[in-house]
């Protein structure tokens, strides 16, 4: 019972935290960025969004506080982004928009 407890103050907190509330879905994408003066891209998809941001499945190894360029592969549509978050296991990354739309989800 402790732990419910637990995790229900962590989870609390958490909502707290977060800007915007966040919806389940999978938004197919394109990242982009500089590196060595070439342009690199990758294909990429969300596991969650809000209006401010995402948690993405990207596979690179995207460095914390790197800016990239995030391409919506339906609609073209396109905005920049920081990683403010990343699992050291996995390709899993939290982006961040830097001029935050919730209409570039097409959701």
């Amino acid at each position: 019972m402790a732990n419910e407890t637990s995790s229900a103050t962590l989870d609390g907190r958490w909502t707290q935290i977060r800007a915007h509330k966040r919806v389940i879905a999978k938004v197919k994408l394109m990242v982009e960025w500089e590196e060595n003066n070439k342009r690199q891209s990758v294909k990429a998809f969300t596991m969650d969004v809000s209006h401010s941001g995402c948690l993405a499945v990207v596979g690179a190894d995207l460095k914390l506080a790197q800016e990239v360029r995030l391409i919506h592969r339906e609609s073209g549509s396109a905005t920049d982004a920081r990683v403010v978050w990343k699992d050291p296991r996995t390709w899993d990354v939290g982006l961040e928009l830097l001029k935050p739309d919730a209409g570039f989800w097409k959701l």
